[in-house]
């Protein structure tokens, strides 16, 4: 069977968690003898069209349009539709992770292929955050911009024979903006992780010598985009409130993003610069280790986390996640400890939770109890397995009838 599936970004190009979503199930369905296509936009010096552990993998490079004009669509779909009609004239089932090329794929491939969808985000929801930060210029255009994105993931939604998200929390944000018929079509499977990858390890001292992180002192972890809504700004902000209130601890920031020199200058500015540092990048081998040496990972997002599998990581390697109770998180947070999380996403009461952490206020899991909660709940291979079933598995069966 041949299946393409459409993502923003190809996650050997450019990781984050939808991207990964996209990767495992293609990893996967290749596994199984699938022949498997991944369409995404990158770089252009990124190679149109190879093949990589099993996948082939057709990347298309758009002008630089900004994303509140009307021209940014049109250019992504046809930069989309071009890569196809050359490389891909025929396919049996679409799965769609993004709404600009899975629009484009309907058009070339017409409404009788069977298809299927996910939504990861709402993107009128999450484009108006990003563009709220904007110049004056930007904020002026965006409303035609979100009128138009929207439109089009409501195509998507409409055009496809199944819909999936990974919480419940997406759901009701889909009700929110497409209505009840669509956000009703909606099925939810969540995220899962890799179990046996993500494992807690005995001796944290030594990893963290390994790392060069300080010893003797609590380590908090944290890996996010370094963009305004991931909520750093403001976990900087508490992490001054705690160092002026006489707590020892350092934290690690991992990622990277346009805020980073923003994020650096603050910690600057706020006189805490040597109990705070920023990692970058930080490679697929060593992630699990990261997680495993932290005393505790920190999820600050501030504005609509529509899952989280950053979270599961953290957990699966036997990490408490201290996080805010924003959108998805508290869905996760609560099946281990609600007190895990903040009252809000303010500086504040990111203080107090920490506060509460770093004084033994919060109560202790072993880690291989955190790791096998996680693993009955979030294993890879089970809940990856439903989700197929439940997409790409469940067109192919009409397919074959």
């Amino acid at each position: 069977m041949k299946i393409l599936i459409t993502t923003g970004r190809h996650y050997r190009d450019y990781p984050s968690g939808s991207a990964r979503i996209a990767f495992d199930e293609a990893i996967e369905l290749a596994r199984r003898g699938e022949d498997v296509w991944v369409l995404a936009s990158a770089a252009s010096s990124k190679p149109e069209y190879e093949v990589q552990e099993g996948i082939k993998i057709l990347r298309y490079s758009p002008p630089k349009v900004a994303p509140w004009r009307p021209a940014r669509a049109s250019v992504h779909q046809n930069g989309a539709r071009d890569l196809l009609y050359r490389y891909l004239p025929r396919v049996d089932v679409i799965h769609g992770h993004t709404e600009l090329t899975t629009v484009a794929a309907l058009d070339v491939y017409g409404d009788s292929v069977l298809s299927c969808y996910t939504i990861h985000s709402p993107a009128r929801m999450e484009m108006a955050i990003v563009w709220g930060k904007a110049s004056i210029l930007r904020r002026l255009t965006a409303p035609v911009g979100l009128y138009l994105i929207n439109r089009t993931e409501e195509d998507c939604l409409r055009r496809s024979h199944v819909v999936t998200a990974l919480s419940q929390y997406t759901i009701d944000c889909i009700h929110k903006v497409h209505g009840k018929e669509l956000a009703d079509k909606v099925q939810l499977i969540p995220g899962w992780v890799d179990t046996s990858r993500f494992i807690p390890i005995s001796n944290r001292d030594h990893l963290k010598a390994q790392f060069g992180w300080p010893m003797g002192i609590p380590v908090l972890f944290t890996l996010r985009r370094l963009e305004w809504r991931m909520g750093l700004d403001r976990l900087l902000r508490a992490c001054s409130l705690l160092l002026k209130r006489g707590l020892h601890f350092h934290l690690m920031i991992g990622g990277s993003g346009s805020m980073r020199n923003r994020l650096e200058k603050q910690a600057r500015e706020l006189r805490i610069s040597n109990s705070v540092t920023f990692l970058g990048r930080i490679s697929d081998e060593q992630l699990p280790l990261a997680y495993a040496a932290c005393d505790a990972f920190v999820l600050p997002t501030a504005e609509l986390e529509c899952f989280g599998l950053i979270a599961l990581e953290a957990l699966s390697a036997g990490r408490p996640v201290l996080a805010t109770p924003v959108g998805a998180i508290p869905e996760i947070i609560h099946k281990y400890d609600s007190s895990w999380l903040a009252k809000s996403a303010n500086a504040e009461d990111i203080a107090k939770l920490l506060e509460q952490y770093l004084s033994g206020k919060i109560r202790e899991y072993a880690p291989d109890q955190l790791h096998d909660q996680t693993d009955r709940d979030y294993n890879c291979d089970k809940v990856l397995d439903e989700f197929i079933g439940t997409t790409v598995c469940s067109q192919s069966r009409i397919l074959k009838v």
